[in-house]
């Protein structure tokens, strides 16, 4: 950290690494009637503290913010990571500050405002938490205004008292708020009304000559009427968030490792409810670093399933070690517990099971074996984002669960993107310095690793994504039940229910044998379907080497033949599935 010979910082002051105090700063000014050091203050690690600015006692600055000259920030507030304070702002005690906030100069905060993540506050604008300042019970009532996340307030703004700026909202340069603008909202005046939405603003970036959105063209080929997928609806709702959330990794140069990627982590770790979450460069990596951290190497033997991706084999052969395949259960397409003890030998080293379609493995008998043989368990949890068993999802029944974001999964980077999660302190460790050549310095290696990190703009897009994700698998649970009950008696098979899971839908999948003609007839309706997958790794020309000809796991075989995947995702609007549903009846029974 680096403090001036002419700052004063007060006891009781914790600084964090990296910390700067310019000139003539006072860090921990105890407000009357306190005494000094009677208030803790934090500034979190690579905040940096201008020339001329007071910081009372009882404030908690976040990591890597930026409090410009001669602010005054007063007692019991708080600021989250990321953001900024402008020069000459006042922010008045028992103020809310949340991650990423642009507070530009001049501006001034009235006691008991809230702002929430990612708001934009123009200069001199100024906040009221009391309509009669001079009544003599004026201390009695006060209540700062809410500022939601993403709402942008134009310079010389005036907002009154107990009122809430909505989400994403547009305050117009020197309006004057008297009551609440609701989320979206675009409001100019005074006093302030509405005139427009946000969403019929037009953004720099669309008004480029080239943009896609400004000519409606797009170089791929329009969906079917009812897409298998639709990336593009969930994209644009969340346009505005995910841009502020790029261009301040942009803006701030922080490419690689940059704190988004810690962020997320530490997040994702929560939200699957692990002690660790290791960001990756994708998927495949995921499982093969995973691989690696609980001991799997060179001679080395896997059981794994021949029903899925072939990143998941291609993750074992990276390590060195041999896959060694068991067929699956008929009912679910996840490999078959009972089948596993006999494909055991002393190269065993570990099993990696698939929560395929986003249904969980039978963990409870996996694990179970696993125990008795000794042998770790490595999840490959790519399609199963928030799927659990026994109220227990990937990463609390292995030694470590990994995740793919691959754009089309139910939490989706912007490209590659992956992660492993798990409780053991020891595998975090191992895959954190495997994903970043083995350094245990800057350039210095204990072991041999790779560039396998998780890119920060990457972290940046799936923290946007993250709170929602509850939200659309609840959405995507409520379209597969609609689903089953529909389906309910014709001649397919489907992923039934069974008590103590809970599905995340990554896709809806049947059986049928006359597949063929049941996609034909779909696609002629303006259906889109998949198939996952075609053909069984042990039928991959990759694996030839393993010498398993055709029959050697039927029914891996049977599902690759019949298996059927229909539209799924969150957004997709009932009518839509319903026909979907409509037209299956439709072509086995004639109505």
């Amino acid at each position: 950290m680096t403090v001036s010979s002419t700052a004063v910082v007060h006891p009781n002051v914790r600084l964090g690494e990296g910390v700067v105090i310019e000139d003539s700063c006072i860090v921990g000014y105890p407000p009357k009637g306190t005494a000094p050091g009677e208030l803790a203050t934090v500034i979190g690690d690579g905040t940096v503290i201008r020339s001329h600015s007071v910081i009372y006692a009882g404030v908690t600055i976040g990591a890597h913010c930026h409090v410009a000259h001669h602010s005054v920030i007063r007692e019991s507030t708080t600021i989250g990571d990321g953001s900024s304070v402008g020069v000459n702002v006042v922010i008045e005690h028992h103020c809310t500050i949340g991650r990423n906030v642009r507070l530009q100069a001049q501006s001034g905060l009235a006691e008991y405002t809230i702002v929430e993540d990612d708001a934009w506050i123009g200069p001199r604008v100024v906040t009221a938490n009391v309509f009669h300042p001079t009544c003599s019970r004026a201390k009695e009532c006060l209540a700062g205004p809410i500022i939601r996340r993403g709402a942008i307030i134009g310079g010389h703004a005036f907002i009154s008292p107990n009122i809430e700026i909505g989400a994403n909202s547009f305050v117009s340069a020197g309006s004057v708020v008297v009551r609440s603008v609701d989320e979206g909202t675009q409001v100019f005046g005074v006093p302030a009304r509405k005139v427009g939405t946000t969403a019929q603003m037009k953004c720099p970036y669309d008004m480029v000559e080239g943009s896609p959105y400004v000519s409606g063209t797009s170089d791929v080929t329009a969906p079917a009427k009812v897409p298998l997928m639709d990336l593009k609806t969930q994209n644009q709702s969340l346009k505005q968030e995910l841009r502020i959330a790029v261009d301040t990794v942009i803006f701030n140069n922080r490419f690689i490792s940059g704190k988004e990627v810690r962020e997320f982590e530490a997040a994702f770790a929560q939200f699957c409810g692990t002690a660790h979450a290791v960001g990756v460069s994708c998927g495949t990596s995921a499982v093969e670093l995973a691989l690696r951290a609980v001991g799997v190497g060179p001679g080395d033997e896997v059981i794994t399933t021949p029903h899925t991706f072939i990143a998941t084999a291609e993750a074992i052969v990276a390590t060195g070690a041999t896959p060694v395949f068991v067929d699956v259960d008929d009912a679910t397409g996840n490999i078959d517990p009972r089948l596993i003890p006999a494909a055991i030998s002393p190269r065993t080293r570990a099993i990696l099971p698939v929560h395929l379609y986003g249904r969980m493995a039978d963990m409870r008998a996996i694990c179970n074996i696993a125990r008795a043989h000794k042998l770790p368990v490595v999840e490959d949890a790519a399609q199963a984002h928030g799927a659990s068993l026994d109220g227990k999802g990937p990463g609390k029944w292995g030694a470590a669960a990994a995740f793919s974001f691959f754009p089309a999964k139910n939490l989706g980077a912007f490209g590659d993107a992956g992660g492993v999660v798990t409780d053991d302190p020891e595998v975090q460790r191992r895959v954190a310095a495997y994903r970043d050549h083995g350094r245990a310095e800057k350039y210095v290696s204990a072991t041999v690793g790779a560039g396998d990190r998780l890119d920060t703009l990457q972290a940046a897009v799936l923290s946007v994504k993250l709170p929602k994700l509850a939200g659309w698998n609840e959405a995507r649970r409520k379209l597969g039940a609609a689903y089953l009950r529909d389906l309910a008696g014709l001649p397919i098979a489907v992923v039934e229910p069974q008590e103590g899971y809970v599905d995340c839908y990554y896709v809806f999948t049947i059986r049928t044998k006359e597949r063929q003609a049941l996609q034909d007839f779909l696609s002629k309706a303006g259906i889109s379907t998949g198939i996952y997958y075609p053909i069984p790794l042990h039928r991959q020309p990759a694996f030839a080497y393993l010498n398993h000809p055709a029959g050697s796991f039927p029914v891996a075989e049977a599902w690759a033949n019949e298996c059927l995947s229909l539209p799924m995702y969150p957004e997709l609007p009932e009518e839509w599935r319903a026909r979907v549903a409509a037209k299956l009846r439709e072509f086995f029974t004639g109505r």
